[in-house]
């Protein structure tokens, strides 16, 4: 879940609440597929509750998504489509939002496009950290855990407090 506290601790109420109003609540059943390779993506998603895998299309094994993960968000900021498969191994749930209500949002509302962007930027890069100590503790062979632990400043923590109160609105909601 730690993933959308990136995205939701910078955005704003109005930009929760909006999320709200244009997201579309989907269910998953268990082998579908949410997001297939090199098919164009419409929508980015939210995870809510459930688990999926992302795969290559030659079936190698990239990662295990569950709730506060987000997917689609490449394919939305490159604007090409998806290189993996991600099917749901286990019944789903995930927040909609198209990316013509995104791209509407940042003609409409000052300061959404840079809100959303740093969110991204954030999450992205606490992605690729988690990667790269991944296969760096995995090519090491003595690591203790606290060399992979990072010192998390006041205005994190505040910014992640805040986003878990959000990500909590948007399960009540869609609940």
């Amino acid at each position: 879940m730690r993933k959308v506290l990136h995205i939701l601790g910078d955005f704003n109420d109005q930009d929760i609440e909006w999320l709200i109003d244009v997201g579309i609540k989907k269910t998953i059943q268990a082998n579908d597929f949410l997001i297939q390779a090199n098919t164009q993506l419409q929508d980015i998603y939210f995870v809510l509750g459930g688990r999926f895998d992302i795969d290559l299309p030659d079936g190698t094994s990239l990662a295990k998504i569950k709730n506060g993960e987000i997917l689609g968000e490449m394919s939305f900021i490159e604007e090409e489509p998806p290189m993996v498969n991600v099917k749901a191994t286990e019944p789903a749930i995930v927040i909609s939002i198209s990316h013509e209500a995104l791209t509407d949002r940042f003609k409409e509302v000052s300061g959404f496009e840079g809100r959303f962007y740093k969110a991204m930027s954030l999450f992205l890069s606490s992605r690729l950290r988690g990667i790269a100590s991944k296969i760096s503790y995995e090519n090491t062979e003595v690591k203790t855990k606290k060399e992979f632990e990072q010192d998390i400043d006041s205005a994190t923590l505040n910014r992640i407090q805040i986003a878990g109160e959000r990500f909590s609105r948007l399960l009540n909601h869609f609940s």
